[in-house]
């Protein structure tokens, strides 16, 4: 199984925070690169290993919907 790749873009918010937020999941990093040159923005592409953090709960199993 390949590695999928994250196009994650670094948001600055008025009251100073940085917020990182996921754009889309790609097959390769070829894929994710070019789909930041087609819409215009300035993110990196990291391997989805890389960014979901072991110790979180997703948030259907703390929140009722």
């Amino acid at each position: 199984m390949n590695t999928l790749f994250a196009l994650v873009l670094t948001i600055g918010m008025t009251n100073g925070e940085f917020q990182d937020v996921v754009v889309d999941v790609y097959e390769s990093q070829q894929q994710c690169e070019q789909a930041a040159v087609e819409q215009h923005v300035t993110g990196n592409c990291y391997p989805v290993e890389k960014i979901v953090r072991a110790d979180e709960v997703p948030a259907d199993t703390t929140a009722k919907f």
